[in-house]
């Protein structure tokens, strides 16, 4: 019988996202016969960062997989009153040591093949593979973020760059997929693997959630559970809502989420808690951090809405399709790939509250046609984004890597 094959995933943090759902997906439907997994974490712990943006550390305690803490201090701060030179320096140094001990880290543990993750994980991954003469994988949608920045930015020429080092690019969706390989100097093999998602599942009663959060009895909810960050379109989803509230007087706006990991995000939930008070909602708009799991949240929602203004396959759009809840989105991104316009969606171009608070009245006046598009996003989701469907393509991607010359992985078609 051949032996298992060493896989190490390699992360910059953990706290509650869409990349660590994505591990924890693929980890909970590993083959744990064909392959032993680890996960390296560059950060360390850090509760006043958990009480921020959520923890996720117990759930992969949880699955029996080794997390291996390299205790770096998180994002490599440095203290707040340095100057920026000091600050900037102190990222350098934490970066190269996240490196040097994830390489040292790779050949002790003799690992086949590394799979890095998140925005830093992707190119500490490209770069310790190499010092360790192994073979890599990552797997990412941050490109649109990094695009976005532009080319002033050095991460912008940093993941340009590195990512030619690995031996195969994975992403969630086609259309960011291909646009990635244009982009990069020196594109490596791409694969196309969409996200699989459990539904998930409640851990209390929906009417005890409910009171928490301040949410009436029979009260409809349009919710949007995603990280509190600007281009995530709360801000537009606000806008609309101030024309959806007024006309339909049993709606309910649920902004459901922890603000992203940097002071961008704190400012964005700042603005936003400013935005609903001077917009007079506060009794009819929440926003709020999970009161729990996420499996807690979902049954309050009876329509998804999800405005993004830049994103590849959101984990949100997944869980609620495997759900049954009707999503009004927009078309960025890969989304057009998985929500089907007036199928199991409502699709509509970004950056309008005009149209997206037409979408939301119409599901609220036309209940039936919610249902139906509900009841066809989960017979989607149960045909090819399910967890196992997910790992069993990553782990064929990962044999075929370890098995392939290097630079010899076969661009899929």
């Amino acid at each position: 019988m051949p032996r298992r094959l060493r896989i190490a995933t390699i992360v910059p943090f953990l706290h509650i996202g869409g990349d660590e759902n994505r591990l924890l997906a693929y980890l909970a439907a590993r083959d744990a016969d064909r392959f032993d997994h680890l996960v390296i974490c560059g950060c360390g712990a850090s509760p006043e960062m958990d009480a921020l943006w959520g923890p996720i550390r117990h759930r992969f305690a949880a699955l029996d997989v080794p997390l291996i803490d390299l205790g770096l201090p998180y994002g490599f701060q440095s203290p707040p009153d340095a100057s920026p030179a000091v600050r900037q320096l102190a990222k350098i140094r934490g970066f190269r040591r996240f490196v040097q001990q994830a390489a040292r880290l790779l050949r002790e543990r003799a690992i086949d093949v590394v799979d890095g993750r998140g925005d830093t994980g992707t190119v500490v991954a490209a770069l310790a593979a190499r010092l360790a003469g192994t073979r890599a994988v990552v797997s990412t949608n941050y490109f649109p973020q990094v695009k976005h920045a532009g080319p002033r930015s050095p991460a912008w020429h940093l993941f340009r760059g590195v990512y030619g080092l690995v031996d195969a690019v994975v992403c969630d969706s086609q259309t960011c997929l291909d646009a990635m390989r244009r982009w990069m100097l020196f594109a490596p093999p791409g694969r196309c693997i969409p996200n699989g998602i459990a539904p998930p599942r409640a851990t209390r009663p929906a009417q005890e959630v409910a009171a928490e959060l301040g949410i009436p009895d029979g009260a409809r909810v349009i919710g949007q559970i995603a990280r509190i960050q600007p281009y995530k379109g709360q801000e537009l989803l606000l806008a609309a809502a101030a024309r959806v509230l007024a006309e339909v007087p049993d709606a309910f706006v649920l902004l459901c989420g922890y603000p992203s990991y940097n002071q961008e995000g704190l400012d964005h939930r700042d603005r936003l808690v400013r935005a609903i008070a001077a917009a007079g909602l506060g009794k009819r708009v929440r926003l709020a951090p999970y009161p729990g799991p996420i499996g807690d949240v979902w049954p309050l929602v009876d329509i998804h809405a999800h405005p993004t203004l830049l994103d590849s396959s959101p984990i949100a759009l997944l869980e609620g399709m495997s759900l049954g809840k009707p999503a009004v989105t927009t078309r960025v991104g890969g989304i057009h790939e998985l929500v089907r316009d007036g199928e199991t969606g409502i699709v509509l171009p970004p950056g309008d509250a005009g149209p997206l608070a037409d979408a939301l009245l119409r599901l609220l006046h036309r209940p039936e046609e919610a249902v139906r598009l509900g009841r066809n996003a989960r017979a989607r989701h149960r045909t090819g984004y399910t967890p196992q469907v997910m790992a069993r393509r990553i782990e064929d991607l990962f044999e075929e890597v370890h098995g392939a010359p290097r630079g010899r992985v076969a661009q899929a078609a």
